[in-house]
């Protein structure tokens, strides 16, 4: 396999471990350690991390190597308003469609709650007609996923609120997602402190 080839395997691999929780917050990514468990070289690993670090899902400092980050409830905050924004952007100016009797086909029927939810924002994110805000969004997705799972251990009414939005989704009523998507947000935002302990190791103390 060429150099090129491996990088793109061990970044797409170690991507979804970082998306899907494998890492506790905080926990020091060593690229020696990880290239055994992804049988590659440290090199690919360091370059893949390297790049994970430019899109801010992993954090970095120089001569200090690499962690998963270890998001505070003001980061939470932060980045759940951004993401409400980013989305109610996406949306505005859509005409409502009222004459959708079967809804919208891009939107799939997906259980499990994180990637239900990857999966509205991210079809929200490709209707966007601005390139930039598309790539805002779907960063946006990547660097939340992690914390999903633990909205919906601390909010079980994630998931009927969820259904509410993809319904609206489905047949193109643009002003109440943006609504709902709004009040999502906002509901997020009120939580973060108990979603950011949930994500923390059980050693490591509030801060």
């Amino acid at each position: 396999m060429s150099p090129g080839a491996t990088m793109e395997r061990v970044y797409i691999d170690l991507k979804v471990r970082i998306m899907t929780g494998a890492y506790p917050p905080g926990t020091r990514l060593d690229p020696r350690q990880l290239a055994r468990a992804m049988d590659a070289s440290a090199t690919p690993v360091r370059d893949a991390l390297h790049r994970l670090s430019g899109e801010r899902i992993v954090d970095s400092w120089h001569q200090e190597g690499f962690r998963q980050p270890l998001l505070t409830e003001a980061d939470l905050v932060d980045l759940y308003e951004w993401g409400g924004m980013l989305l109610a952007l996406a949306l505005k100016g859509r005409q409502p469609s009222p004459n959708l009797r079967a809804g919208l086909s891009e939107l799939q029927k997906i259980e499990p709650y994180p990637e239900a939810v990857d999966s509205l924002f991210g079809v929200i994110a490709v209707g966007a007609s601005n390139r930039e805000l598309r790539y805002a969004i779907v960063n946006f997705v990547e660097r939340s996923r992690a914390f999903r799972s633990a909205e919906l251990r601390i909010d079980p009414a994630s998931r009927v609120t969820l259904a509410a939005m993809e319904e609206d989704y489905r047949f193109g009523r643009w002003t109440a997602l943006r609504s709902k998507i709004t009040t999502f947000h906002r509901r997020r935002t009120r939580q973060a402190g108990r979603i950011a302990a949930a994500v923390r190791p059980r050693s490591d103390p509030l801060r």
